[in-house]
């Protein structure tokens, strides 16, 4: 009787939903950071008096590159030391970043802050919310639990958006887009002390060997369903193998050399689709030659679509008819065409109407995408692996928010997209030909 296999078996319990509140409130702060950047473009811009595009490379690009390198590091801390342990100073990081950087003397100064914090917020997403949820949660809800995470993280843009309208625009003793990075960097010192409340992972421990440990961690999980729910059903039967070390080799073994090389592809180049739109969308406006007002309240009621829309994904994330896969490649294609659209949109209705749709696909592309990289590889080497595919997304962050800005300012949006366009294509065939089925399929026998 395996640790995982007593998992398998468990129903939703008030356990469940307090992880999945304790787990969601680092992700809402990553989230507030990666859709800040958009919103501060202008106001760095002429604060340090530089090129926009130089001010999205310093600000958003350099972010990414941060992130690709904490995406690694900490998820092999995450591997080898445990879930926890990188959940926890991954936060540190992220906070000491957000706090000095709307004090920085120049551009470079700032541009250094947002590597450093890129390295901590970078893997917030794919170790706090992907892995640990896919690790605690039974495969028949594990879906369906990312979505709730996710939507409830996705606030944060909101959130985001209307604290810009109501601060860049003015000075409060600092300027606004400074006062943005004050709060983001407060709240994430705020919720540090409740990361230490979130237990390790009773998966990982097993394949560990700490037999006792992911015992005691079961015990309690199992003592919550039967006061909640009553008995519980026989543990299923699942194989599970230890380690005590990451096998990087086995990334491209025979077994997952077809989904390396489908999730290596795909992560590099959705970036430029997914950010595409959700970090420049604001300097896109602005290109247009709607006023930093109108870019604002624009952008308020764009962003709101994506919280919308994760709501939404919620009811099919799980579903078998339309598998997480086609969830994936589909909506891709989609946010593409979409995409396109808001490239050659003009008037305000359009550019609002197209937004809108792009940032109501994103969150049903996205949440899926999240639970299908964390699920298509084990447990014993669940959090690198991923850790490396989902890491060259921010790489293709830091390269392709380094070259859509200059194509934007020198091509013009509609080029842009076009460009975009052409990545969502090729994503759309890599995941509908390489990808596997994933949707309601237990998880070690989908990672196996």
């Amino acid at each position: 009787m395996t640790i995982a296999g007593r998992i398998e078996r468990l129903p939703w319990t008030s356990f469940h939903t307090k992880l999945l509140a304790l787990l969601s409130l680092g992700e809402f702060f990553e989230l507030y950071d990666l859709f800040v950047g958009g919103f501060v473009v202008q106001p760095i811009s002429s604060f340090y008096k530089i090129p926009s595009a130089e001010a999205i490379y310093y600000t958003i690009a350099i972010f990414f590159l941060g992130a690709f390198v904490g995406a690694i590091i900490f998820t092999y801390i995450g591997d080898v030391m445990g879930r926890r342990t990188a959940l926890i100073l991954n936060m540190f990081i992220a906070s000491v970043g957000l706090l000095l950087t709307p004090f920085s003397p120049n551009i470079y100064l700032l541009g250094l802050l947002r590597f450093i914090t890129g390295l901590g917020v970078g893997p917030e997403a794919l170790i706090v919310l992907d892995v640990m949820i896919t690790e605690f949660f039974p495969s028949r809800i594990r879906g369906r639990a990312l979505a709730i995470g996710y939507t409830a993280s996705w606030t944060a843009p909101i959130v985001v958006a209307i604290l810009a309208y109501l601060l860049i625009p003015h000075s409060y003793i600092l300027q606004g887009w400074q006062w943005l990075y004050i709060i983001g960097g407060l709240g994430i010192l705020t919720i540090i002390p409740f990361r230490f409340l979130i237990p390790e992972s009773p998966r990982w421990l097993e394949t560990k060997g700490r037999i006792d440990e992911a015992e005691k961690i079961v015990n309690m999980m199992e003592e919550v369903a039967i006061r909640e729910k009553g008995h519980l059903s026989e543990p299923l039967q699942v194989e599970v193998v230890t380690s005590q070390k990451v096998k990087i080799s086995e990334l491209f073994s025979p077994l997952y050399r077809k989904r390396t090389i489908m999730l290596w592809i795909f992560e590099f180049l959705q970036t430029g689709v997914y950010y595409g739109f959700a970090s420049l969308a604001p300097s896109v406006l602005y290109a247009k030659g709607f006023s930093l007002v109108h870019t604002l309240e624009y952008s308020m009621l764009i962003y709101t679509s994506y919280f919308i829309s994760s709501l939404a994904s919620i009811f099919i994330i799980d579903s078998q008819k339309f598998d997480r896969k086609w969830q994936v490649s589909i909506v891709m294609l989609l946010m593409g065409i979409v995409g396109l659209a808001f490239g050659f949109s003009t008037t305000a209705l359009e550019v609002i109407t197209t937004g809108f749709l792009f940032g109501f696909l994103s969150n049903i592309f996205s949440n899926a995408f999240h639970q299908y990289g964390a699920e298509l590889y084990p447990t014993r080497i669940r959090s690198f692996a991923d850790g490396v595919q989902y890491s060259l997304s921010r790489l293709g962050n830091y390269v392709w928010l380094s070259i859509l800005p200059i194509l934007l300012y020198s091509k013009g949006p509609a080029f842009m997209y076009a460009v975009v366009f052409v990545m969502a294509l090729i994503v759309t065939l890599d995941v509908g030909i390489l990808g596997p089925k994933a949707s309601q399929i237990e998880l070690e026998q989908l990672s196996k």
